[in-house]
Order: structure tokens, then C-alpha cells, then sequence
């Protein structure tokens, strides 16, 4: 992970299937938890800039409540219409149960 890297939540915070909203310098961020593994995305839907946050989680995916699209947590590729663009992802770490996101990707 790039020295960048900051703790942003506490790996017990985050329950499977469930995710927490947090702001990271000037970025809003989801950290997801999916699948036994930890995701971070921008708190943003590429179709119109809505809030993913208040959208679901299925499995490692979220679904943007607006419009429908969904989006793969791993990649940020959109799975279903009308989004077409990714949305950002940022690399994740664990370390002495914390989740760390290096923010500057």
C-alpha cells in the first residue's frame, strides 16, 4: 500500500453484507463490507452524481437507489444500465483491525 494509506474505520464497525459512510480528506467514501473482503468507492453514482450510500448492497456490488444502476465494488465497472462509466475505487488494506485507504489513487 503507498505511504498515503490512512485508518478509516475499525474492521468490527463494518458488519458482512453491511457498509459505513466516511469522509477521507475532501472525499466522501463507502467502505463496504462483502464477501469477507473490504471495499472502498467514492460515495458517488457515475449516471448523476447521486449518493451510492443511499443505495444497497448485494453481495459485492451496490446498487444506486436513484436509477437502478449497479456497480461491481472490486472494479467500479457498472453491471447494469443506464450508468455506463465506472466509479472510483481505492485500494485497501488491513491492518491491526483497521480498515486503510490510500485516498490518492
Amino acid at each position: 500500500m503507498a505511504d498515503g494509506s490512512i485508518p478509516v474505520a475499525d474492521c468490527a464497525a463494518i458488519p458482512e453484507g453491511r457498509f459505513i459512510k466516511v469522509k477521507v480528506e475532501s472525499l466522501d467514501l463507502i467502505i463496504a463490507h462483502a464477501g469477507g473482503r473490504y471495499y472502498a468507492i467514492e460515495d458517488l453514482c457515475s449516471h448523476e452524481d447521486y449518493p451510492l450510500s443511499f443505495g444497497c448492497l448485494h453481495g459485492a456490488t451496490i446498487k444506486c437507489s436513484l436509477h437502478g444502476s449497479a456497480f461491481d465494488l472490486a472494479s467500479g465497472q457498472p453491471l447494469s444500465p443506464p450508468a455506463e462509466q465506472p466509479i472510483r475505487v481505492f485500494p485497501v488494506q488491513i491492518r491491526d483491525e483497521k480498515v486503510w485507504v490510500d485516498p490518492i489513487v
